[in-house]
């Protein structure tokens, strides 16, 4: 048996920058007060739309995550986990007093132990799967947003990939996403974006990526984060938790020594749903630390071979995941 590194967070970390995006546009164009900003952006926002003049904020996030072990549903049998690292390197560039870009640039590794039955033959997710070896993740992805007045604002852009494990080549993966949010009250902004994903091997990925953020009271929040919402509570003005959900969707090239499916590519999805503690730490901290702990649902693998052809299309149990993150800003 060996372990596997499949790709890190080349979806959602393009969605999820979206909704930063659209987030940071309607703030500034509401002069920055925006309680119960989606994702912690909040903050970073204001530190932009309140300087004097132009000047770049530049953040680290680095990020851990552990899914326990889950069985393939199916009669072939066999079982996966995994353990995934990231790190994303952020720059906010304001354009003006309306606009500002955003770029990233991110690795990812993730390590999943997958063990076949005892005696197992065939080509089946597990067999495939015991044979990967580690997959390197590196994507860059840009992001503009504007206000077009003091209720609306648009974002647009895309990004750049390569996941492939073991000496794998040909693993070019993309993004484009476009959107727009508008302020409907002092309360609710609303809004809609498109995410088109590339995937080896396979058709592309289209995801509708809602832009919504209601503040319900001084302490409860809804708002959106990628392909997915979070239920936010304010304990403190350094502290939050909720309950949040999301699609979560990876590609990656196959190495070109697996046996069963040479040169072949890889679709991993399901829905994470997990309860959150997000710690700011202050006005005048740069430091904030995430954690979570909840199930990802719905799970499947699909394998492709080198033609693009499905030959294996196996759901997976569903399994419990705790992970963390640290987010440092310069």
């Amino acid at each position: 048996m060996r372990h596997c590194a499949p790709d890190a967070l080349f979806l959602i970390r393009s969605a999820v920058l979206a909704s930063i995006i659209a987030a940071s546009g309607t703030v500034h164009a509401q002069d920055g007060a925006q309680d119960g900003a989606q994702d912690g952006t909040e903050d970073e926002v204001k530190q932009i739309a309140e300087s004097e003049g132009p000047g770049m904020v530049l953040s680290l996030d680095l990020t851990a995550r552990f899914a326990a072990e889950a069985d393939f549903d199916s009669t072939s049998g066999g079982t996966i986990e995994s353990t995934s690292f990231g790190a994303d390197l952020g720059i906010m560039i304001p354009i003006d007093d309306r606009a500002r870009l955003m770029l990233t640039f991110g690795v990812g590794i993730t390590d999943y132990d997958i063990t076949p039955p005892v005696g197992a033959v065939g080509t089946t997710a597990a067999t495939v799967g015991t044979q990967f070896d580690t997959v390197m993740e590196y994507t860059f992805n840009g992001m503009y947003s504007r206000s077009i007045n003091d209720k609306t604002s648009f974002f647009v852009g895309g990004g750049v990939g390569f996941a492939a494990e073991g000496g794998g080549s040909d693993a070019f993966i993309w993004n484009a996403l476009g959107g727009f949010s508008h302020k409907v009250n002092p309360k609710l902004s609303v809004g809609l974006g498109v995410g088109v994903f590339s995937r080896i091997e396979d058709d592309i990925l289209i995801l509708p990526l809602p832009q919504i953020s209601y503040q319900i009271d001084d302490y409860w929040s809804i708002g959106s984060k990628g392909p997915g919402a979070r239920l936010n509570y304010k304990w403190s003005d350094e502290l939050e938790m909720g309950i949040q959900a999301m699609f979560d969707g990876k590609s990656f090239r196959i190495d070109d020594d697996n046996t069963l499916v040479p040169d072949g590519a890889v679709n991993i999805s399901g829905v994470p749903v997990s309860y959150y503690l997000d710690y700011k730490g202050g006005e005048t901290s740069r430091v904030s630390v995430f954690a979570e702990v909840g199930v990802v649902l719905g799970a499947s693998m699909e394998v492709l071979n080198s033609m693009g052809n499905t030959i294996i299309d196996e759901d997976i149990d569903p399994s419990v995941f705790v992970g963390a993150g640290l987010k440092i800003e310069f």
